[in-house]
């Protein structure tokens, strides 16, 4: 017997910024949410829109095209490193890269197979798995704590509340270039770029599909309703997926970003953040 999907839902929301550098995906062979991360020098070397927005749409078609494959996800991701390397450096021809320059993103990944899924995860992106009503999370945490010490300097900052979003983020700039040349090495934080290695320290595994398993998968945008703003517990945010949708506890997230509009209460990097979330009701 095969997975089935017996319910499913897909949001992918642009945030404050000019372009959304989110994706998902879904086929009959798996599902995937990333969240794009552009490059700290404002350079955009591959595409004329955003770096970011091209490195996961090069992923989402990638993905479309090679998770029916029988093998395991970190050889699948692997693989696709080696193409999208090549690629990359072939489109910026002789200009000079330097590592802050890089596009990666943050990922969340399920594969079907006939009586379980596997998982894989980088970065912030979260994974929740509602098992006859026991909800378990998966994620790195390793990105939200760096995130953690640029919001608590935020907070400290002298007339912190009447900054704006970008006078207060110039502010703490050194510290964001400080964690982001940590990507990737083991003092800080693994993300998909253009590193295999990054795909050995993933956060992964198997889940055993018996009964119907409910699955959320998310950016950051979308988790904080849950791990930074608080505002659903876990089992609620999984819940209210199913009962109410994925476009109910958007608006609540939002509502809740107008409510703090400028990062007074909650330091961030944005008025809000790309939001994206896959929610699957599956069974066997």
């Amino acid at each position: 017997m095969e997975l089935k999907i017996n319910d499913y839902k897909l949001l992918c929301n642009k945030g404050s910024a000019k372009f959304n550098e989110d994706i998902v995906g879904l086929s009959p062979y798996g599902a995937w949410v990333l969240d794009g991360a552009t490059g700290l020098n404002n350079k955009n070397l591959v595409s004329n829109e955003s770096d970011a927005k091209w490195y996961v749409n090069w992923w989402n078609k990638y993905l479309h095209e090679n998770m029916k494959r029988n093998d395991s996800l970190k050889e699948i991701m692997k693989d696709g490193i080696d193409e999208i390397t090549k690629e990359y450096y072939k489109l910026i021809g002789d200009n000079k890269v330097e590592s802050l320059d890089f596009p990666s993103c943050a990922c969340s990944l399920v594969k079907f197979y006939e009586d379980k899924i596997e998982y894989l995860i980088l970065g912030d992106c979260t994974l929740f798995v509602n098992s006859k009503g026991i909800v378990e999370t998966f994620k790195d945490d390793a990105i939200s704590k760096l995130d953690k010490k640029v919001y608590d300097y935020m907070a400290k900052l002298e007339n912190s509340k009447n900054m704006t979003f970008n006078e207060r983020k110039a502010k703490v700039m050194h510290i964001i270039i400080e964690n982001r040349l940590k990507k990737n090495t083991i003092e800080g934080y693994w993300s998909l770029e253009f590193s295999k290695e990054a795909i050995d320290n993933c956060v992964s595994g198997f889940i055993d599909i018996k009964d119907n398993t409910k699955i959320m998968m998310t950016s950051d945008g979308f988790s904080c309703a849950y791990d930074r703003y608080g505002i659903f517990s876990k089992e609620d945010i999984i819940n209210l997926a199913n009962t109410d949708g994925i476009d109910y506890i958007y608006k609540k997230v939002r509502e809740f970003e107008k409510s703090d509009d400028n990062g007074a209460e909650y330091p961030r990097f944005k008025v809000h953040d790309d939001s994206s979330c896959i929610y699957l009701d599956i069974y066997k």
